[in-house]
């Protein structure tokens, strides 16, 4: 008898040639004309995220590689004369399933294990002194790791800071 699962194999590949190619492209975020956050589907559908109190716009608008996840930094007016970006939205399946909050203001921000995770870099408006980095739980928005250091010298920086900057 001959196994069936190469069988299963060889047609999968002839008949869904394409389907992990696009899984990274599936779902994209960008910056509405009013400052919220849109969503564009793979079936083409776009979806408007309400935005949230006080925002004046998004930044670093990005998409996970399993292609369900987006993310973005929801930028406020804080009376400094240029946007800052206070909040780290995640939204996956129609709804935001991670809110991630600063006192300070988000440097930059990076999924992390395909979009089960993200990491960021937080401090002050001016005059950082060190590179504090935070990695979370995308979901539950548990943190699974710290590190204070330098981004731009430390060769001994974790891998999930590897798309942090400044």
């Amino acid at each position: 008898m001959i196994p069936r699962w190469p069988l299963v194999a060889v047609l999968s590949i002839l008949l869904f040639p394409h389907a992990t190619a696009f899984q990274s492209e599936s779902v994209r975020v960008s910056a509405g004309p009013d400052g919220a956050a849109q969503i564009a589907l793979a079936s083409g559908k776009k979806l408007t995220v309400p935005k949230e109190r006080g925002q004046v716009g998004i930044s670093e608008p990005q998409a996970a590689t399993d292609g369900r996840t987006v993310g973005w930094l929801v930028d406020y007016d804080d009376g400094v004369g240029y946007p800052v970006p206070g909040t780290l939205i995640v939204w996956r399946a129609g709804k935001i399933i991670g809110r991630f909050r600063t006192d300070q203001t988000f440097y930059s921000w990076a999924f992390v294990a395909g979009g089960k995770q993200v990491a960021y870099h937080v401090g002050p408006l001016h005059g950082e002194q060190a590179s504090h980095c935070e990695l979370h739980d995308a979901e539950s928005r548990r943190q699974l790791a710290a590190w204070d250091g330098d981004l731009d010298s430390d060769a001994k920086r974790p891998d999930w800071t590897q798309g942090l900057n400044h």
